[in-house]
């Protein structure tokens, strides 16, 4: 994960080795997270460790005992949580030493973006980088203190040894040094937050479109020169910018990037639908979840490229994804999306639903279709993983026709029939742990998805309107749920991402309900989330207030502030329309110094830039 700032570590007697060593693990006798509707949660239920989930009950009890709150963030479908469970959080040594010395805590960072936000943060601008599982040690009073990722079980064990002495010996020290980093790091991001001159976010297009292709792997597509994430808030941005600079060298390396996203390891070839992203810089060997923002959103930026290079191949991209979501992670009860599909199988075998052996496809193809498999997806060289190989198109179906001698279109038919026999194979003989929440936020994005799609396939529509249904439903006229599955109240995001979807809906199916209860969200929202020119993501905070940002960063997917914009214009209500043209009015020091960070929001501001 790229750091968003970076700050002088901050250090306090053995910190530095803390950092290094320490985190996760857990399993056993039931826990109050036992049978939890957050499959995440619940997973941990019969963990030996006395878990709470994140509250005011759980920093009460800290403070009472004067221990240290151990928070340990993660999410169901991320490989490394499930390895850290097995590891460290079943293990009765760690989980002796949890219970007796800390209050822990486990987090859902799908239910509680907020706090994984302002965790990510710390751990970044102490360690330089970030991710999940995130696991945090955070004071009685609400700072945190030290964190990290990942650790093996040995060393984590031994960092809560060694930093539950440093607290009964010297608490006050500790607690201290971490209201010293807090304030410290509220100082340097508060200072980011300076508006300076008046200068509207167009500004910087320039400097956006040199810090992306900066980073930008001309020979293989994708950003940066490790794994490969998709990028869909700078890619998009590239797309709206470039539409009027008309650069080549930036249409050239969008297109390469689209074909080799839908053409390689990042694709589920046999049934459709896009993993998380791939661990090597060639996007051959995926990190196996797929996540539901990942493939509401990439079906749009396929759309508009469709549109822009008129490309039909991205159109039948993008319309493949949203039938692999409807097949696959419908709620068809509710009408709306599950959260993930795991990366490991029912067997703890990471990409093992995925991937094939040679003896397996004997049995399920015939000679002739396992030749064409080997020969279209190189399934017969050796494998880069013990469970086989995954099925990835080589080259071209032109090139392949070209080399065998064959049609095309013929090709294509065949490839067709073997991925049939091996989807039913799957559907039949495997197993994918889900996480069966039903998010609004990310349901948001997907009904934008399918809103930006209709005019394309309009069989989307029944599908459409019961999401849409789906999400009204969230509002109950005073509020909205951050989740079908829990009373959480939702953050901006929630409000943000809904008021999308649902506008874009209305939109495009003049779906009445869909538009007013939109405009409802929208109301909220600003009312709530944006005072005195400064964001704030959820309305109660159980840890000191953080920073207050003027503009908020992209995640994977945009920013819950590009989001309200962009459903403010869609609404075309003058008063919420002229809240969102001044927000794109003015820049920061934060959005100057690091554009990246806020590609959609910089996109956005390049689409409206004033009015008038």
């Amino acid at each position: 994960m790229k750091s968003r700032r970076k700050i002088s570590p901050f250090t306090f007697s053995t910190c530095a080795y803390i950092i290094i060593s320490w985190l996760f693990s857990l399993q056993a006798t039931a826990n109050s997270l036992k049978n939890h509707a957050s499959p995440y949660l619940s997973m941990h239920g019969n963990d030996p460790i006395n878990w709470m989930e994140w509250g005011s009950a759980a920093i009460e009890k800290a403070r009472k005992e004067n221990k240290l709150l151990f928070v340990s963030i993660g999410y169901y479908a991320c490989y490394w949580c499930h390895v850290m469970h097995r590891e460290s959080y079943s293990n009765a040594e760690i989980a002796q030493k949890l219970n007796r010395d800390y209050v822990p805590v486990k987090v859902d960072r799908e239910l509680n973006p907020v706090l994984d936000k302002r965790l990510i943060e710390f751990v970044s601008a102490t360690n330089g980088t970030a991710g999940w599982p995130l696991n945090v040690f955070i004071t009685p009073e609400g700072y945190p203190l030290v964190g990290a990722t990942y650790i093996p079980k040995s060393s984590f064990s031994e960092a809560l040894t060694d930093l539950a002495q440093q607290w009964k010996s010297n608490h006050n020290k500790l607690a201290h040094d971490a209201r010293d980093m807090n304030e410290k790091l509220t100082d340097a991001l508060n200072d980011q937050e300076i508006r300076g001159r008046k200068k509207h976010l167009t500004e910087n297009s320039n400097t956006l479109l040199s810090d992306i292709m900066s980073s930008a792997d001309t020979l293989q597509g994708g950003l940066g020169e490790q794994m490969k994430f998709p990028s869909s808030p700078q890619l998009a941005a590239l797309l709206e910018i470039n539409r009027s600079r008309k650069r080549k060298d930036i249409d050239a390396f969008i297109k390469l990037t689209l074909d080799t996203m839908a053409s390689k390891g990042l694709h589920d070839e046999i049934a459709g639908g896009f993993f998380r992203y791939t661990v090597d810089q060639g996007w051959h060997t995926p990190h196996f979840e797929k996540m539901l923002y990942n493939n509401a959103m990439l079906p749009i930026l396929y759309l508009d490229a469709a549109d822009y290079y008129q490309q039909p191949a991205y159109r039948k991209v993008a319309l493949e994804t949203l039938h692999f979501l409807q097949q696959n992670m419908l709620n068809p009860n509710q009408g709306a999306f599950i959260a993930s599909l795991s990366a490991v199988d029912d067997h703890g075998i990471e990409g093992g639903y995925y991937l094939w052996t040679q003896q397996q496809l004997r049995q399920i193809l015939s000679p002739e279709e396992l030749k064409l498999a080997n020969t279209a997806w190189e399934m017969d060289q050796q494998a880069e993983m013990d469970a086989g190989n995954l099925p990835m198109l080589q080259g071209s179906l032109e090139s392949l026709a070209k080399r065998l001698g064959q049609p095309a279109d013929k090709l294509d038919t065949q490839l067709k029939q073997i991925k049939n026999k091996l989807k039913n194979y799957r559907q039949k003989h495997r197993k994918l742990p889900q996480d069966t929440k039903l998010l609004t936020a990310w349901n948001g994005l997907a009904l934008a998805a399918f809103a930006r799609a209709l005019s394309s396939d309009t069989t989307l529509k029944p599908t459409g309107d019961k999401l849409a249904h789906f999400l009204v439903t969230m509002w109950n006229g005073k509020n909205l749920k951050r989740s079908a599955d829990t009373d959480k109240p939702g953050t901006l995001g929630d409000y943000a991402a809904a008021a999308w979807g649902l506008l874009s809906w209305a939109r495009a199916s003049h779906n009445t309900q869909a538009r007013n209860t939109g405009i409802k969200l929208l109301e909220y929202a600003w009312q709530h989330f944006y005072k005195n020119h400064k964001w704030q993501e959820s309305e109660k905070q159980l840890l000191p207030e953080g920073v207050l940002a003027a503009h908020l960063t992209d995640s994977p997917y945009p920013s819950a502030e590009t989001l309200l914009i962009r459903a403010s214009f869609l609404a075309n209500v003058p008063t919420i329309t002229a809240r969102a043209r001044q927000v794109l009015s003015y820049s920061t020091k934060s959005v100057e110094s690091n554009p990246f960070s806020y590609a959609s929001l910089i996109a956005t501001a390049h689409r409206y830039p004033s009015h008038e």
